[in-house]
This record gives C-alpha cells, sequence and structure tokens, in this order.
C-alpha cells in the first residue's frame, strides 16, 4: 500500500513539476468564494486553504450522491457505513468518528449538522442543483462557531438564469433505481424560480438495507437594483433499512448479510428558508437568513442483540444577520463583516431506556476584517463569542429525572483568528493563519451520562460520571500555492491541538472527554492540463493524531488514515463523449473506539472508478462504474461488543463496502 502511495504521490509532482518547466507568465487569478467571509471575495485575500469543486467536475464524475464527489478532495476522509451515502460522515483534517461534530457541512450557508450526535442528511442535497462545493480545509471558528473545527463545506446551489427544463433516470446494480425533474426560469422582471422533485429507491448492497427516497424542493426569489429576496421549501421522506456491522466471521461467511434483520428508521423532513440581501447605504450591505428545519423520526436500533424502538424529534431554527463593508484603502479594498448567529433546537428522543428532552440555544456575535497592507498583503483579523443555553429533561427508565439537580448546563466560548495572505507574484501565493475553534456539548452526550450515573448509583454504590466539558482548540495553518494558464498546486501544513476532546468511549457506552489531542499534517493537491479537453489531477493527505494528556496519553487517534491519494483524469474526446477515471487509495486505521490501540488495524484499500458519457442534442448517457476491479474491502470498522458470547467480549466489528457497482444514467436538458 505505501509503495502505492509513493508511486502516485511521485507521479502527481512528476506532472506539475513537468509543467511548471514550461509555464509562462498567467494572468492573476480570481475565483469568488463566499464561504471566507460569508460574502462574495476573492480567494487570494483569505489565508487559507479552500478549494472549490465545479458544477463541471460534478457533472464529469458521474456521481449519484455528495459523498462520491468529496471523496476525491485532498484532507477530507469519508465513513460510508453501507456505501450509498445515507449513513455517512465526513471528516476534514483528520476527524473520522466524530466528524459530524467537528466538521461544518451547509448548504448556501444553512447549517446542516445537528445539536445531538446525528449525522447531518447528506440526503436532502441533490447533485444537479449544486453550482459548486466550497471547502475551507482550516478551522474557522471566528466565522462560523461551533463545529467547525476540523474545517467547513459549503454547498452553494446555482441560480436560475433562463429557463431550464430537466429530466433523469438511471438504473443500477442492487435494484438502484431514480427518477428526477426539475423546471426553473429567469425573468427579466428580476423574478426567478426552480421546482424539482426526486424519486430514488435501491435495495443496496446487503441484506436489510432498501433505501426509499422523495425530496420535492421548491425556492423563489426577486432580485433588484439594490438586494435581493429569496423563498425556499423542501420536503423530505426517507425510509432506510439498517444491517448493522458485521463480526470477523459473519463477514468472512457474507458480506452482505444482515446483522440485525429488521432494524430501520423513517424520517420526514421539512424545511423552510427566507433571506435577504439589501444595500443599505453605498458600500454597506445587510444580509440574513431565517431557517426553520423540523424531522420527525422512528425506527428501530438493536444493541447487544436486542432490538429498541424510538422516536425522535428536531426542530431546528436559525437566524444569522450580518453586515459586510467595504471601504477603499490606500493599499486596496478593506471588508469588515459583523454577525450574529441565533440557534435555537427542540430536541426530543424516547426509547426504551427513557426521554431525553432538551431545548438547546445558542447565542453568539463576530466581526471580521480582511485589511490590505500592500497591494500584495493582506492582514485577517477577526473575534467572535458564543453561549450555549440548555433546558434538559433526562427520564431513565421512567424513574425520573437523572441529572443532579443544580448541574451547569450553560457554557461560552471564544474564538479567535488572524492570518496573512501574501501574493508573492502573479504565480504564487502565501498563507498563514491562526485559529481558536470550538465545539460544545450536545443533548445526547448529556442524556448518556445522566444515564450512566442513574445505573452507576442503582448498582455500582454512588460511582458518578462526570459531565463532558466544552472542547476548545488552537489551530495554526501555513500553505504555498501556485498556478498558471494550464496548471495549479498547493501545499499546507497544519497543526491542530484540542483542550478536552470528546470522543464517544464504547467501553463506557457514552461520550467523554478523552483529554488534550494533538493533529499534525500536510495536504498537497495538484492540477495540470496537458490540453484543453484534458484534465489531471492529483491529491495527498498524510495526517499523523495523537492522544496528548489523560488515560490513554501516547496512543494513536482511532479510525484517523495516516495516508490517503486520489489520482485521476477527466477527458473530453469531443463536444460529444467524455471518460473519467479516479484511483483513491486509504492507509490502515486503528477500528474505531480502540483507544488503547489494543487491536490490529483495519486493512486500507485502493479502488477505482470510472464514467463515461455521450451527449446527442438534448439527450446525454452516462456509465459509471464504482469499485472497477471489485475489491473487498470495509470502510468503517468499529470496537464492539460480541453479545453472542456470554461474556462480551470487545471485538471488531466491519462494514464492508460494496463491490463492483454499475449506474447507468439518461439526462434530458432543454435550455
Amino acid at each position: 500500500m505505501y509503495r502505492i502511495f509513493l508511486l502516485l504521490s511521485g507521479l502527481s509532482f512528476y506532472l506539475l513539476s513537468l509543467n511548471t518547466a514550461i509555464a509562462e507568465q498567467a494572468d492573476k487569478l480570481e475565483t469568488v468564494i463566499v464561504s471566507a467571509t460569508r460574502s462574495n471575495v476573492t480567494d487570494l485575500d483569505f489565508p487559507g486553504a479552500i478549494t472549490v469543486i465545479s458544477s463541471e467536475e460534478i457533472r464529469m464524475s458521474g456521481a449519484s450522491h455528495l459523498v462520491e464527489v468529496l471523496r476525491s478532495a485532498g484532507g477530507v476522509q469519508i465513513s460510508d457505513l453501507y456505501g450509498d451515502g445515507t449513513d455517512a460522515s465526513v471528516g476534514i483534517r483528520g476527524f473520522s468518528e466524530t466528524a459530524q461534530q467537528n466538521t461544518l457541512i451547509m448548504i448556501d450557508g444553512r447549517r446542516l449538522n445537528n445539536a445531538d450526535n446525528g449525522l447531518p442528511d447528506l440526503n436532502t442535497i441533490a447533485l444537479r442543483n449544486i453550482d459548486r462545493i466550497e471547502i475551507i480545509k482550516g478551522s474557522a471558528g471566528t466565522l462560523y462557531g461551533d463545529k467547525a473545527v476540523g474545517g467547513v463545506i459549503n454547498i452553494i446551489t446555482r441560480e436560475p438564469e433562463k429557463l431550464q427544463v430537466e429530466g433523469e433516470m438511471t438504473y443500477g446494480s442492487f435494484d438502484n433505481r431514480s427518477a428526477y425533474a426539475s423546471v426553473e426560469n429567469a425573468h427579466a422582471n428580476g423574478i426567478h424560480y426552480r421546482f424539482s422533485a426526486l424519486r430514488h429507491l435501491s435495495d443496496n448492497y446487503r441484506d436489510n438495507n432498501e433505501l426509499r427516497l422523495t425530496d420535492i424542493a421548491a425556492s423563489a426569489g426577486y432580485t433588484h437594483a439594490s438586494g435581493e429576496l429569496f423563498l425556499e421549501y423542501q420536503d423530505l421522506n426517507e425510509d432506510v433499512e439498517l444491517p448493522g456491522s458485521l463480526f470477523a466471521d459473519m463477514l468472512a461467511a457474507d458480506r452482505t448479510q444482515a446483522l440485525y434483520p429488521s432494524d430501520f428508521v423513517a424520517t420526514d423532513s421539512r424545511i423552510a428558508r427566507a433571506g435577504i440581501r439589501q444595500e443599505i447605504i453605498e458600500g454597506v450591505e445587510l444580509q440574513a437568513e431565517y431557517t426553520n428545519r423540523k424531522s420527525d423520526s422512528n425506527g428501530q436500533l438493536s444493541s447487544g442483540g436486542f432490538p429498541n424502538t424510538f422516536i425522535q424529534k428536531r426542530k431546528h431554527t436559525e437566524f444569522t444577520p450580518r453586515l459586510i463593508g467595504t471601504f477603499e484603502m490606500p493599499a486596496g479594498q478593506t471588508l469588515i463583516t459583523i454577525g450574529g448567529d441565533l440557534f435555537k433546537t427542540d430536541y426530543l428522543i424516547t426509547s426504551p431506556f427513557g426521554i431525553t428532552d432538551d431545548t438547546q440555544s445558542q447565542y453568539s456575535a463576530y466581526t471580521q476584517g480582511i485589511v490590505p497592507l500592500t497591494e500584495n498583503l493582506a492582514l485577517t483579523l477577526g473575534a467572535r463569542h458564543g453561549t450555549v443555553q440548555n433546558d434538559i429533561m433526562v427520564d431513565t427508565l421512567a424513574f425520573g429525572r437523572s441529572l443532579p439537580a443544580g448541574t451547569e448546563l450553560d457554557d461560552s466560548a471564544n474564538a479567535y483568528e488572524g492570518g496573512l495572505s501574501y501574493l508573492v507574484n502573479d504565480n504564487w501565493r502565501v498563507f498563514g493563519k491562526v485559529d481558536r475553534n470550538f465545539r460544545f456539548v450536545t443533548a445526547d452526550e448529556y442524556s448518556a451520562v445522566a444515564d450512566n450515573n442513574f445505573f452507576a448509583n442503582l448498582f455500582l454504590f454512588g460511582t458518578v460520571v462526570p459531565l463532558p466539558e466544552t472542547q476548545t482548540g488552537l489551530s495554526y495553518e501555513s500553505g504555498i500555492e501556485w498556478h498558471n494558464d494550464s496548471a495549479q498546486a498547493r501545499l499546507q501544513l497544519f497543526q491542530l491541538d484540542l483542550d478536552n476532546e470528546i470522543v464517544f468511549d464504547p467501553s463506557l457506552f457514552l461520550n467523554t472527554n478523552i483529554g488534550d489531542t494533538r493533529r499534525r499534517g500536510l495536504i498537497f493537491e495538484g492540477r495540470y492540463a496537458p490540453a484543453q479537453n484534458w484534465d489531471i489531477y492529483a491529491n495527498y493527505s498524510y495526517i499523523d493524531g495523537e492522544v496528548t494528556s489523560g488515560g490513554f496519553d501516547g496512543s494513536d487517534l482511532t479510525f484517523l488514515a495516516d495516508h490517503s491519494v486520489t489520482v485521476g483524469t477527466r477527458y473530453r474526446y469531443d463536444e460529444r463523449l467524455s471518460g473519467y477515471l479516479e484511483i483513491i487509495g486509504v492507509s490502515d486505521r486503528i477500528f474505531g473506539g480502540d483507544f488503547a490501540n489494543a487491536f490490529e488495524k483495519l486493512p486500507g484499500y485502493a479502488v477505482a472508478n470510472m464514467q463515461m458519457s455521450y451527449q446527442y442534442n438534448h439527450f446525454t448517457l452516462s456509465l459509471r462504474v464504482n469499485n472497477l476491479l471489485d475489491k473487498e474491502y470495509s470502510d468503517s470498522g468499529n470496537i464492539g461488543f460480541d453479545f453472542r458470547d456470554p461474556m462480551f467480549p470487545q471485538v471488531k466489528t466491519f462494514f464492508p463496502a460494496p463491490e463492483r457497482n454499475l449506474l447507468f444514467s439518461l439526462r434530458y436538458n432543454y435550455q
């Protein structure tokens, strides 16, 4: 595996160095980025690393889910339990098991992360509506606060520009089939709209893993000379069966079988959003969005061989106003952002273990300034103060409130940033940044401790498990970028130190502060276009993580791939025929939950994916093949208890990834 990494990494450097020898001076690169400042700016002034995945790159990949797109980005680690993106986590810069709490995922600036430990629902994102994906590969505590620890992924949807009608039908392996339709338009009077509908059905790779998904969305807006108003609504119904992980002997006997043949989750979600962008005075603009997201779930999740039914309800509202001012200075344009974030989540879950009812509120105020010191040197400074309040009731087995009276669940945290971005010339840029970040304790992290304390008092004569504390961190980042007309490359170095990192400890069945941790690494990304219709890219990441205090001091962090590499190429033969080939390699990882590093590692893997498409008039026929070489591997693995043994020993469990699978699609586009 390491030889493969070295070979592919060497190939990427060779291609870039070859192009460097023939490089000519190019015009200054101006890429519009929203996520760096929560407004439209160029990424050259931002003292950090941002990767942009365009709609054309998404289309040429033939991907059917966001997870397939993000796998190719450097520094991003995916854990897809069932291979269809339904139960997948996305982490940046060394987060995996706790990715959903340390990597912020948004769509047009709206948060998908939850106030509990539930994964962001990536099925709410239709690839066909995406204009681009912006990935901040660094902490963003000042601008985004809670959860923006490892990085930020912001999916930007496209705005309608003219009449466009789309339809697509797909069919593939595991009886995977879907139908999609949309219509959009923008009128000269400033009114624009989009309506879309998706129906997706699949049996998926394993037994008891059927997916039934219906997604209906609508948006409308009015753009005028000094601003814009918009409204959005989405209704999502999702039913998915969950086969669970497999013990080693089960994996060897039949990779497709289910440990739990009747587990499932059914979720109904409704999302409404409204926003405004309005110029107040020349150079000062007000932007604000209000979101109401509600989801109701019910299902069965087995534990220790016993089925447990549950009902879960979430109601999340957020209000995100900000003022953005641009001012001309002697050295250039200064950008000042002043804003506030107000989040409120009502979270309720009932199960055989009891009831958790929590209202969590977060209030934050922040400011950021990007000031040009010279024509080529820009200074970024910012700060945020955030508070969290919890009004929680935990009723364990109907015995009453199990959190001690007077338990303090409110907290506050501060974030700040300081960085420099320097344009050496039209081709080279260097940057450096220090960022303070934080993430607050979630509702079910409190309830798990409460439940454990109840049973401890009942059976262990008063043993008390402490409540987890707010996690804070300090991120040091630096990098260098180079580009010309036909190639670009970036090398980023970072160190991320966390105090009181919150993790799930399977031996205690709860989330707890493991102690202090440190992640160090480098991320290399490169791209070379030998011809106008040919693109080659390569990404490599090395990340080392360890616990630096507490009971596991000196242990390596769990489920973290030290090495990951992606090499791919996109080729357009003519206006009709195009192809795509990608190889993804991931090194071995310590099993999730193995904080003592006592078990053998989960083996690494290398897989190849390809896509071909042919366009004729308004129709496009595509074929994507995942796992082209039919490799057998597991994308995720954890340490669990073998309930089949009366002694309940800790053993390795696996989530087998799908073998070779195909997806055909026929798309119609009129514009």
